[in-house]
């Protein structure tokens, strides 16, 4: 898929940090990566793909853009990162995707209203098809 997502712990309506050790879900994943621009390329079982640019250092990190990313397996594994992360999707024109109902009192105003919750991947996809 062309989109670029943004992915974001948020606290109390303020950008929050997302614990690195749930980055481990790409780790087996990873085929190749430049530390210089903060690239991660995955390539899954399935012949999915996505490139990931995320800055993770030890402890906790602030946020990553997945992009070029296939449908399928990747997406599973972007959901699974959010549920362990604590973290939401920011798609543009699109709404936040929680993988919690409890994730919305957290999220900055102007995102809360509109917000859905997404539990896997084929409901990021799904999410992705209608806007």
């Amino acid at each position: 898929m062309s989109y670029d997502l943004f992915v974001q712990g948020f606290d109390d309506g303020d950008a929050a940090p997302m614990p690195s050790s749930a980055f481990d879900v790409f780790r087996s994943h990873v085929d190749r990566a430049d530390s210089e621009h903060h690239f991660w390329h995955v390539r899954t079982p399935d012949g999915g793909e996505a490139d990931i640019y995320a800055d993770v250092t030890a402890g906790t990190f602030h946020s990553f853009m997945i992009q070029r990313f296939s449908t399928g397996r990747p997406l599973d594994l972007l959901a699974e990162f959010t549920i362990r992360a604590g973290a939401v999707i920011l798609a543009p024109d699109g709404p936040a995707m929680l993988t919690a109902e409890a994730q919305r009192r957290h999220l900055p105003d102007g995102f809360q209203r509109d917000a859905i919750v997404v539990r896997n991947g084929d409901d990021i996809r799904h999410a992705l098809e209608t806007f």
